[in-house]
């Protein structure tokens, strides 16, 4: 059975987030996030449910064959990988850490380790069949409170990636 992909603007009292559902039918959608925000305490003022794999854009076609055709119903991003499913039944995004061969720390978005490996891997462009030991760690267990300022937004609904601080602005951004 293929799904379909649905786009959800979820009202807040003070922001508005979207997140993607992989569902049968709108109905399905519907209640895989009510069930979410049920779950996780979450309040919201409005529900906007559209269906979204029917006119996307070319460039956001990576992977959303094998994520109608395979994935479970709840929650997907679409990042550098292609589309993704969120495997857990209640979404709850991650901030993971590691460090570039400069040193660097590098954060991602993601729901798992798993698929922070994936995102690491990618982003670091390690040659396939190349050994490299990454350590990845909790990203949020040393950030300073100033600079969480919208993160808990992003890992919301994500989307999944690679995670930036933009020192300027304040304000997290997923690459």
């Amino acid at each position: 059975m293929r799904f379909q992909l649905f786009e959800i603007t979820i009202q807040r009292v003070d922001y508005c987030a979207t997140a993607y559902v992989v569902a049968p039918s709108k109905d399905v959608a519907w209640l895989t996030v009510i069930t979410h925000e049920e779950e996780l305490g979450l309040e919201h003022e409005d529900l906007t449910i559209r269906r979204f794999d029917d006119r996307i854009d070319e460039e956001l076609e990576l992977g959303l064959d094998c994520l109608l055709e395979n994935a479970p119903v709840g929650f997907a991003s679409f990042c550098e990988l292609g589309w993704v499913a969120h495997t857990a039944p209640v979404q709850e995004l991650k901030l993971f850490r590691t460090i570039d061969c400069e040193g660097n720390n590098v954060y991602a978005i993601t729901p798992n380790i798993d698929i922070a490996v994936s995102v690491f891997t990618t982003e670091l462009r390690i040659p396939k069949g190349e050994t490299r030991l990454l350590h990845i760690s909790d990203g949020m267990a040393d950030l300073p409170e100033e600079i969480m300022r919208n993160l808990p937004r992003l890992l919301e609904f994500g989307p999944i990636g690679i995670a930036v601080f933009d020192g300027e602005e304040k304000r997290w951004f997923v690459c």
